[in-house]
């Protein structure tokens, strides 16, 4: 089924179930009030007429005067549908006021207590009747009959006139299917053909919430795929030797400093390098799994080389050391021996309350404020797997350490080396347990 044609199948029964409602409702309103402004008016003509002639002694002879009849004509002549008004005597005999166009027996009808009004007839077409009857004084009523056939032809107007409406709202609902449907389908066709032709469909131009999410998650296909493309040429191109000496430092960079993941049953701490960070970025970590001291930042010297080697031999006297005491002291040294550009470090303690993910960043301000924010909405997530998606996504030129709550299915208690970058399983991780470390110390 097309769009077109779901859409058209919800609204056309959707607009016509509205008007049938809407229209049986007017329909029968507009039926009750009128039918009850009959009943009014044919009372209101018998009990005006009924005390016109209620202080007549003869009221045949008196409303025979020509004064008197002409009056009565004039003021009868405005009231619609009377199809006939006739002063009944206690005899029964007809004082024809208006006379009946179809032949009425008014005669036959009984003395009333009190003034009142009914239908009356069979109800078929042509036999539709508002009778009302009011007393005159000494035995005598007003009977008058209305004619309530114009209220059916009102109504047949009604109905044709729904019967109209419902047509015009099955042709605007085929409109409106039509216009929402070619514009869900254009939105819809602009990211399949992104997707064939492999260019970015920009997200701004959409209206459609759910086209706009499903380019966004196109681009990010799209983007990963090229990042995956880049990382096999970069591979090829180390394989072939092809490198400089700075293509040799960032490989002995990457060799030096691959992404780092620890975790016992509490904490799980990751550490990465992404992009291009200088030759003197280091990250280390020093502790046991129940208190630990996690290290960022960058070594100054005359060349990369050398600034290599420093970051280098940083990170190892850090790491030597038994306890997070130990490496807060080696800091205090190595900075009288070592020049940093950038330095932070962060201590963590098993025993403390778990206060969510703590980070550590070194990089511009502006590419420090998106890893925050990328990090906030990641909540949840382990360490490791943010840092991943930090780097295919956000492409940063940063050195980043997250400490946080340890994933339930890492690894960490096998004492195993994974590859938890999940859009590059060649890429370099380690896996160590704090407590395996603390006995090998």
């Amino acid at each position: 089924m097309t769009i077109r044609a779901a859409i058209t199948v919800l609204a056309i029964p959707l607009f016509l179930g509205i008007l049938i409602i809407n229209g049986l409702l007017l329909h029968n309103q507009d039926r009750a009030e009128m039918e009850r402004a009959l009943l009014d008016q044919a009372l209101t003509t018998a009990v005006t007429v009924a005390q016109f002639v209620r202080e007549m002694d003869a009221p045949a002879t008196q409303l025979a005067v020509p004064v008197r009849a002409k009056a009565l004509r004039a003021a009868l002549g405005h009231v619609t549908d009377l199809d006939g008004l006739y002063l009944v005597q206690p005899d029964r005999s007809l004082v024809p006021l208006r006379a009946s166009s179809v032949g009425w027996d008014a005669a036959s009808l009984a003395v009333p207590g009190k003034a009142y009004s009914v239908p009356s007839g069979s109800r078929r077409r042509g036999d539709r009747w508002v009778t009302a009857l009011a007393p005159a004084g000494k035995g005598r009523f007003v009977a008058a009959r209305f004619n309530a056939e114009p209220i059916d032809a009102h109504m047949d107007g009604i109905r044709r006139d729904i019967a109209l409406i419902a047509v015009g709202l099955a042709l605007f609902a085929l409109l409106l299917a039509s216009v929402v449907a070619r514009r869900i389908a254009r939105e819809i066709d602009d990211n399949r053909r992104g997707l064939e032709q492999g260019y970015d469909v920009r997200a701004a131009d959409m209206s459609i919430r759910e086209a706009r999410d499903l380019a966004d998650a196109a681009r990010l296909m799209r983007t990963s795929r090229r990042a995956a493309e880049d990382r096999r040429t970069a591979a090829i191109a180390r394989s072939e030797g092809a490198g400089d000496r700075d293509d040799a430092i960032r490989k002995s960079r990457s060799m030096l400093f691959p992404p780092i993941r620890l975790a016992n049953e509490s904490r799980e701490i990751a550490m990465r390098m992404c992009g291009d960070v200088t030759a003197g970025s280091f990250f280390a970590h020093a502790g046991d799994a129940d208190d630990g001291l996690v290290v960022i930042g960058c070594c100054r010297a005359c060349g990369d080389v050398a600034a290599l080697a420093a970051a280098y031999d940083v990170r190892r006297l850090i790491e030597g050391c038994h306890d997070a005491d130990a490496a807060t002291s080696m800091l205090e040294r190595l900075a009288l021996l070592y020049r940093f550009d950038a330095l932070v470090h962060l201590r963590w303690r098993a025993a403390a309350p778990q206060e969510g993910e703590r980070l550590l960043v070194l990089a511009d301000a502006e590419t420090e404020a998106k890893i925050r924010e990328w990090c906030a909405i990641s909540a949840g997530l382990a360490p490791a797997a943010i840092l991943a998606n930090i780097e295919v996504l956000l492409a940063p030129d940063a050195i980043i350490a997250l400490v946080g709550t340890a994933s339930s299915a890492d690894g960490a208690e096998c004492g195993v080396d994974v590859g938890l970058d999940r859009e590059d399983r060649a890429e370099a991780a380690d896996v160590e347990h704090f407590a395996h470390r603390s006995g090998q110390s």
